[in-house]
């Protein structure tokens, strides 16, 4: 199964602009229940924040989350995976660099996200099919 059978696209994907306060940004991920949001300017990706984002940079801090802007505290070495890989490529990635979330881009233009929860699953799923396989009786 290819990541782009599952990943979330643009008409689903939560963001907001660098220039966004870290408030507006939490707000968002609050009212769409996720730990992350993905920082994109024209579809362009710039950046990924997460709630310990904000957390250790402003809150920890003691700053005003309503005068800081995003693109201060948001990281911006992203690492990224295209829509055509397979889903066990992008599990491995996540696993090797230790990240649950990963932004799927081609040539440069976001496309969509995929996170640990939405591969688990799947991959469990497919595991169980391969595993069947390879206990069935020989001949039959």
């Amino acid at each position: 199964m290819l990541v782009k059978e599952i990943m979330k696209t643009i008409p689903d994907l939560v963001c907001c602009a660098p220039t966004a306060y870290v408030m507006d940004a939490a707000k968002k991920m609050e009212d769409n229940n996720i730990g992350c949001i993905l920082i994109t300017e024209n579809n362009i990706l710039k950046g990924i924040l997460t709630d310990r984002d904000i957390t250790l940079s402003v809150v920890a801090d003691g700053r005003d989350p309503r005068k800081v802007q995003v693109k201060e505290i948001m990281k911006t070495d992203i690492i990224t995976g295209k829509p055509d890989w397979d889903i066990f490529e992008a599990t491995k990635l996540m696993a090797d660099k230790k990240i649950r979330r990963l932004p799927i881009q081609t040539n440069g233009k976001l496309e969509g996200f995929v996170s640990l929860a939405d591969l688990a699953p799947v991959v469990k799923k497919e595991l169980d099919s391969f595993l069947e396989i390879e206990a069935a009786p020989i001949g039959h």
